[in-house]
This record gives structure tokens, C-alpha cells and sequence, in this order.
């Protein structure tokens, strides 16, 4: 028998959840890109510019604008 619990939650999917810079706001939908060069039409107009915390195509608030390093070890 498999947990229950598990079994439940597989049944509501996570949110989807991304970092994107805003491109362009217009008529209470914004346009992001994302980290892999993608864009993508999104739910509201919250933010004007910078980067923006998207959870299933939806803007949730303004994101920090903090640069991306990689470090090979």
C-alpha cells in the first residue's frame, strides 16, 4: 500500500515558480524573459520594470535585480 498522503498531494500539482525580467506591461498583462532566452505573456502589471516573481503565470511582486555568476570548482 503507498502512502496516502503522497498519493493526495500528487493530485494538486506544485506551483510552477520562475524569476523573469519584465519587458514590456500593457493592458494588465506583462510580457517576461526568462533566464534561457524565452518570453512569455503573463498575468498582471504590478511591476514596470526589473525582475518579477512569477508562480503560474502570474506576477506575484518585484524580485531582487541581482547579477547571475557561476563558479566552476
Amino acid at each position: 500500500m503507498s502512502n496516502i498522503y503522497q498519493r493526495l498531494a500528487n493530485l494538486n500539482p506544485k506551483p510552477q515558480r520562475s524569476v523573469a525580467t519584465v519587458v514590456n506591461v500593457a493592458n494588465g498583462s506583462t510580457t517576461v524573459q526568462h533566464a534561457d532566452g524565452s518570453y512569455q505573456t503573463v498575468l498582471g502589471d504590478s511591476v514596470a520594470s526589473g525582475k518579477a516573481y512569477i508562480v503560474d503565470g502570474q506576477i506575484q511582486g518585484q524580485a531582487a535585480d541581482l547579477t547571475y555568476v557561476e563558479i566552476e570548482i
